[in-house]
């Protein structure tokens, strides 16, 4: 019960400030700069973390701000996921809190094609194993299939940004 008073008062709070400082434009037509605070990382991951302990799939996330081509998300894991591939999005896992471990390459085991170029699976066979602790940051390239793995106590909030990727550039064509 406490776990969700928290996060209906940090939601109402981060109703009524994004989290998302904004800076000042300089020209009519330049782009906003935009800051995300550690302290409001923190709050979404608290309430996503909230949220996977929850969950039967031990898996929660957010999406928190839309960009042309990229966007910006919050997610947090207690257990493993399934293996996932994405033909259309690069992904920069920022690790906020927490620790696991992040498969990627190998083969994906019953693949099922969903929309918008994603596919899910059970699992990955023959992947690469990459530990992943507070701070670190992880690359996993458009089309690479991947899958986040939590040990038993594990835990794990993740800062994700997602890149929209050329179909071009995944399949190492001409620009």
């Amino acid at each position: 019960m406490r776990w969700r008073m928290f996060g209906a008062v940090v939601m109402g709070a981060m109703t009524a400030s994004t989290g998302w400082s904004q800076g000042a434009q300089t020209q009519a037509a330049a782009p906003t700069v935009d800051l995300l605070t550690s302290d409001a990382v923190a709050a979404w991951g608290l309430v996503q973390l909230a949220e996977a302990k929850q969950s039967e799939s031990g898996s929660s996330g957010m999406t928190l701000k839309k960009y042309p081509g990229h966007y910006t998300m919050i997610t947090a894991r207690t257990k493993s996921g399934g293996a996932e591939v994405h033909a259309h999005f690069s992904d920069f896992l920022i690790v906020a809190d927490g620790e696991g471990t992040e498969l990627t390459g190998g083969t994906v085991v019953d693949p099922k094609e969903g929309a918008n170029g994603e596919t899910r699976g059970l699992r990955l066979e023959g992947a690469t194993p990459h530990a992943l602790h507070k701070g670190d940051v992880i690359h996993i390239p458009a089309g690479t299939p991947h899958q986040a793995i939590e040990a038993p106590g594990q835990t794990i909030t993740i800062l994700v940004i997602k890149v929209e990727t050329p179909a071009a550039e995944i399949s190492g064509g001409a620009k």
